[in-house]
């Protein structure tokens, strides 16, 4: 029987389709036991080897295979995948290379060249080969889903929800794209139609922690139409979160396979509706926390404080997904700048592989600096093998990753700025740095972490350098003449029960016209914010379309440009603007705004008293209105005005005070 082991061959693979690996490698050995150098009982035999667990075996088996074969394109991508699996990227896209060489046409390894060109950062360039992949095999889920999650990763909201419908159409059981379309619907503004998509996920897993925290967390909209909603919002979040505690409570078994993807969902967009978190961050972070420590219980138990030696710099580390041009490492890496480096050595720590001209600077300002990793583990292990005497989250709240480690105890003292300025209610972060001029007389009870208030601001702030590029103002229908009243917040800390201001300064100033910025990704936000306010000019008898005008998002320098044109800065009431603040004041803008009853409504207040530039600070509501209508009305007041915040800004700028008493605190920290 000269063909009896291409039989057994093709028993062997039918046995591996319907993955019983022992019953496919019996197969594959009985038929080199009758053709010794066969290339696909070989290959069998690796993919078994795969699929059981065996990775070294496997690369053995596929390359005897290879060896015999060489232009045997599946073995090459198969070979691709388990050096994948062994962190071994190079070697893996020269495989997957050599597979697309041998036949152009094999869809599957173009699709897991695109996934380790995602994994790498190049986001476009995955996004070109999932293309590619979908063009050979147009009915590949997995293609249809990944593409999806790479375009949501570049900001193309609409485009990411159509390719994960269209994974969820090919295979309505597609977990992994019911969860991604929930997530991605959110962020687009649809908050009841992703609660769907995630309830859909919970049903057919009810074991998986994303399909639960994403339902869970999808009560927090992004924007309200209505301020009923806000408390409507929080009473079924609250109600949900103590569901979703009562369940790991119940099931203690799913807790450790929840710290995969917990942190994949977190409750960013509470902290916007303007109330004390404290009690709803605390139950979230125990949750959050207990599942890190389920699943990682080394890296959760806290490090013993390290021995420094008489004249030992003190190990800092910094942990961010923000080192580029962002407002985090804006506000914080004044820090890094200025700490006296005979007295910390400083340890820089990435969770992000988005880059740009700061990254390079930012990563030269650290002693040490370690990029993010793809594996998780291995990243908070190198971070606890460093023996940092302290461990510095300029935000906690923004960033998955960051939050994830930011529950473990990679140092035994962890801090937290306020480049999220909520309570990360975590039980693993002991302090939280904030403003001395930021904070209210009560800002302690704000937080589940001991508040430090630093002096002045808190940081050692830079001014920008960008030359602005006048923004066409015209196109979007700013009227020559206009007093230009510039509302450059995000959209969300524009909260339904503050619109009733500019609908009071339309009426004093009829030329006014309120520039907003649209959301960098939701149309619906923009026109869920638009048709509310427009609402209210409506009800009191005033044209929404000729005082309010939406621009479209603005690079740095077209910003700058926005800034240098606008008549007035209108600082949001109760999430104040912080970094955008100091950059109208960069521009000498006049700036009216009322300081809230939380930190995070207070920064322009601090900014202009630090100033010495108290004068447009407002004590209430109607006071607010009446400074920004006199501002409006008085171009010599504004004049005068602008003219103090340029001759005070540089009050603001290199401020070595808050550096040196951080300084103080971490060597205390230290011992």
């Amino acid at each position: 029987m000269p063909d009896q082991a291409d039989q057994l061959v093709a028993t062997a693979l039918t046995h591996l389709r319907r993955q019983r690996w022992a019953d496919a490698e019996a197969a594959a050995q009985a038929a080199l036991a009758i053709r010794a150098n066969h290339p696909d009982a070989l290959h069998v035999l690796g993919v078994v080897a795969w699929q059981t667990g065996r990775l070294d075996d496997a690369v053995r088996f596929i390359v005897a295979a290879i060896a015999i074969a060489p232009r045997y394109a599946e073995a090459h991508k198969n070979l691709g995948i388990v050096f994948s699996l062994r962190g071994e990227h190079d070697q893996a896209v020269a495989c997957f290379r050599r597979a697309v060489e041998i036949e152009p046409n094999l869809a599957e390894a173009h699709f897991h060249l695109a996934t380790l060109r995602r994994e790498s950062g190049d986001v476009a360039g995955a996004i070109d080969l999932y293309r590619r992949v979908i063009a050979l095999d147009p009915r590949h889920p997995e293609a249809h889903n990944d593409l999806g999650a790479a375009l949501k990763d570049s900001g193309r909201l609409a485009e990411a929800i159509a390719s994960f419908r269209c994974a969820i159409e090919l295979r309505p059981d597609h977990v992994v794209a019911l969860v991604n379309l929930g997530g991605a619907l959110m962020d687009h503004g649809e908050p009841a139609t992703a609660r769907e998509f995630f309830r859909r996920a919970r049903d057919l897993a009810p074991a998986r922690a994303d399909a639960r925290f994403g339902y869970c967390l999808s009560f927090i909209p992004i924007a309200y139409a209505n301020g009923g909603e806000i408390a409507e919002s929080r009473a079924a979040y609250s109600r949900e979160l103590r569901e979703l505690v009562r369940h790991y409570a119940e099931f203690p078994q799913e807790l450790a396979a929840a710290a995969a993807s917990a942190g994949s969902h977190l409750p960013f967009y509470l902290a916007y509706q303007g109330e004390d978190d404290r009690e709803l961050q605390q139950t979230f972070g125990q949750l959050f926390a207990g599942a890190m420590a389920a699943r990682f219980p080394t890296l959760a138990a806290p490090p013993p404080r390290p021995a420094r030696a008489p004249g030992e710099p003190v190990r800092v580390g910094m942990l961010s997904g923000y080192f580029r041009s962002h407002s985090v490492w804006k506000l914080f890496g004044g820090w890094v700048r200025d700490l006296d480096r005979g007295r910390f050595r400083l340890h820089g720590y990435s969770t992000s592989r988005r880059a740009d001209a700061e990254t390079a600077r930012a990563k030269s300002a650290f002693d040490v600096f370690v990029e993010t990793s793809e594996n998780f583990q291995a990243l908070a292990e190198t971070i606890r093998s460093h023996r940092l005497h302290v461990l510095l989250f300029p935000e906690i709240g923004m960033d998955q990753t960051t939050a994830r480690l930011a529950a473990l105890r990679l140092a035994p003292v962890q801090a937290v700025a306020w480049g999220h300025p909520e309570t990360s209610g975590l039980p693993t972060v002991d302090y939280f740095l904030s403003s001395e001029l930021m904070e209210p007389a009560d800002g302690d009870r704000f937080y589940s972490e001991k508040l430090i208030r630093l002096p002045n601001l808190s940081i050692d702030y830079a001014p920008l350098a960008v030359t602005p590029k006048p923004p066409d103002l015209a196109r979007f229908g700013v009227r020559t003449g206009a007093v230009k009243y510039l509302c450059c917040q995000s959209l969300y800390k524009y909260l339904p029960r503050n619109d009733d201001v500019f609908v009071a300064i339309a009426r004093a100033v009829p030329e006014a016209q309120f520039l907003f910025i649209q959301h960098f990704a939701s149309p619906q936000v923009t026109e869920l914010t638009r048709s509310r306010i427009g609402r209210a000019f409506a009800a009191a008898g005033l044209d929404p379309d000729r005082h309010l005008v939406f621009l479209r998002p603005l690079g740095q320098a077209e910003y700058a440009g926005l800034n240098a044109a606008a008549d007035v800065y209108l600082d949001s009431l109760e999430w104040s603007g912080g970094n955008t603040t100091l950059e109208a004041v960069a521009a000498g803008l006049p700036i009216v705004t009322l300081p809230g009853p939380l930190m995070r409504g207070r920064h322009s207040a601090a900014i202009l008293t630090m100033m010495g530039s108290a004068e447009t600070v407002a004590r209430d509501k109607d006071e607010y209105v009446a400074l920004a209508v006199r501002l409006g009305r008085d171009p010599v007041w504004r004049r005068e005005i602008a003219a103090n915040v340029v001759a005070r800004r540089d009050r603001l700028y290199h401020d070595r005070t808050p550096v040196k008493a951080l300084e103080e605190l971490l060597v205390r920290w230290a011992g």
